[in-house]
């Protein structure tokens, strides 16, 4: 896959104020996402969302915000299935190489002939299992939109980019690594927190 890629009634009631969404799915453009303790230091991320993306794949959907904590990028990830949301921090202002995580394009392109569990990588110690690899739409902005929310697209695909993916998980809570690859520019890795949904705060502009 990755070679092919590349080369009415009832009003009194029905009219009460549903309570507000201060979950990360309510998130638009001009909004705060605090997540606590994200920094090295320990101290928390105070993410300013610049833009909000969308990402689609045969495996789901989710969005990405772009955000800024005072000069730091950040890109935060969330999904949502039947156990829940899920949300993955990233600094992508850390891309690294195959090499850090002892990769290289041969083993890359075998595992994603023969997927296997049994594959891993390391990554500051500690061992990332191999969970999947596929194509990823990207489309920049839109993703604040809640008619955009689940359901097929209706957009038209030439705005959508499309980059491949794999996806490293860490046993114990989560983390990932993931490997990105675009079109013409070399290949990226990154390191993900995966972050429980209650621990993040939003508070909209």
């Amino acid at each position: 896959m990755f070679r092919s890629l590349f080369g009415k009634g009832g009003k009194r009631k029905s009219e009460a104020v549903a309570p507000r969404d201060d979950s990360i799915r309510s998130v638009r453009e001009g909004d705060v996402v605090v997540i606590p303790g994200f920094w090295e230091t320990g101290e928390d991320a105070y993410l300013i969302v610049e833009r909000v993306n969308r990402l689609k794949s045969a495996y789901g959907e989710s969005r990405e915000l772009e955000c800024d904590d005072g000069g730091r990028r950040v890109g935060v990830e969330w999904s949502e299935d039947d156990d829940g949301l899920h949300i993955l921090a990233t600094r992508q202002d850390r891309a690294m190489g195959l090499s850090a995580v002892g990769l290289d394009y041969d083993t890359l392109v075998a595992w994603d002939d023969h997927k296997s569990i049994e594959n891993s990588v390391e990554y500051d110690g500690a061992a990332y299992h191999y969970r999947n690899s596929y194509e990823t739409l990207y489309r920049k902005g839109g993703g604040s939109d809640p008619k955009a929310r689940g359901g097929d697209y209706d957009d038209d695909y030439e705005d959508w980019e499309g980059f491949y993916v794999w996806e490293f998980v860490r046993d114990d809570d989560g983390a990932t690594v993931t490997v990105v690859k675009w079109e013409g520019r070399p290949f990226e890795v990154y390191a993900s927190a995966s972050v429980p949904a209650h621990l993040v705060t939003v508070y909209h502009k």
